[in-house]
């Protein structure tokens, strides 16, 4: 199987700033009570129920809620772990591949995304950047039956249970020629799931679809534990997250978000890439599946550390690639319990 691919600049779908006079009612309640972070208006236009049908679309780990995904456990050395990690200064030989921004459009495919996304950083890391293998969400949102609902939403474990049985081929963002199957426009545009293909869609990739595949070697959760998510995503890379969206997140820009107004909208994967410290409040660093051009902060954003804000330390996975990778400052890691599979 080839697996060597060079990323590309693509170009991002791009969020309208609207003038201060257009501000909604919930962008002033917002910044009037001057929490931890600024609201703006990124979706003009959209309603509530619109943005969460394109932008959201994580519906669990798992369709079984039964199902357990193999645990990992860390030796913690407390005073090993920094005040600020960032995995792009860490591992400089993949900060290309780890500072890729995806752009999911009008698709609720999150859940396929940041597997990928993950899939892709680790890969690189354990490669020791010599494999820059961009994995195709366009793959597993069209063609992994049993992972949920296309672009309506679906399942993070059942990404990751694919990527071991069956593989997953390359695939850059929409309108690129990046990889085997990049993102197709029927998914960014529509919010349509294109049908399933076992060839690749890119004519330009001479790498054929079985050849590209490429199969990870094991997947397993982290207890809701800040140190254990710590210790994972400094020995072995980025972790793939989930969150509950309410209506204030539409309206980020930047600072450190917490929950301050309206309803839930549903849950969104994303992909955590380090923490830090701002204005004495401690953050995770969160890579988004918007665009580069979303919010303030170039399709990242910060959201509050160590109280498990909107769930965002729950339920969080994360995978090996490579069957021979031994972590340099792995520290006794150990997995204790069995995750079943598909049948």
């Amino acid at each position: 199987m080839k697996h060597l691919l060079l990323l590309c600049t693509i170009a991002p779908l791009v969020w309208a700033k609207p003038s201060s006079e257009s501000s909604n009612r919930l962008v002033d309640t917002i910044n009037s009570k001057k929490t931890t972070w600024t609201a703006g208006v990124n979706f003009p236009g959209e309603t509530p129920e619109e943005f969460a049908k394109k932008r959201l679309g994580f519906l669990g780990n798992h369709p079984d809620p039964n199902f357990r995904v193999a645990k990992k456990v860390h030796k913690i050395g407390r005073t090993a772990i920094p005040e600020s990690f960032d995995a792009r200064d860490q591992w400089p030989q993949c900060k290309d591949v780890i500072d890729n921004i995806r752009d999911q459009g009008n698709c609720g495919s999150c859940w396929a995304f940041a597997p990928a996304e993950v899939m892709s950083d680790r890969l690189c890391i354990e490669s020791k950047g010599e494999t820059k293998f961009e994995f195709s969400p366009q793959d597993v949102l069209s063609c992994c039956d049993y992972c949920g609902y296309g672009c309506d939403g679906g399942y993070t474990a059942t990404a990751w249970i694919y990527w071991l049985g069956h593989g997953i081929v390359s695939g850059g963002d929409y309108n690129t020629s990046v990889g085997c199957k990049p993102y197709e426009g029927l998914a960014f545009l529509n919010h349509k799931t294109p049908s399933c293909k076992t060839t690749c869609t890119n004519a330009n990739y001479k790498t054929t679809y079985e050849d590209d595949r490429f199969t990870g070697f094991t997947y397993y959760s982290l207890d809701k534990s800040v140190e254990q998510i710590q210790t994972d995503i400094m020995t072995n890379g980025p972790i793939q997250a989930s969150y509950r969206v309410f209506e204030d997140f539409m309206t980020y820009e930047e600072g450190v978000y917490q929950y301050t107004e309206g309803k839930e909208l549903g849950g969104h994967a994303v992909k955590i890439i380090g923490w830090g410290s701002e204005n004495n409040v401690p953050y995770w660093l969160v890579a988004n599946s918007w665009g580069s051009e979303w919010a303030n902060l170039k399709g990242y954003f910060k959201i509050r550390r160590g109280t498990n804000e909107c769930g965002i330390e729950a339920g969080v996975l994360a995978g090996i690639a490579l069957n021979n990778f031994d972590p340099p400052d792995d520290t006794g890691s150990a997995i204790k319990a069995v995750s079943s599979g598909l049948g």
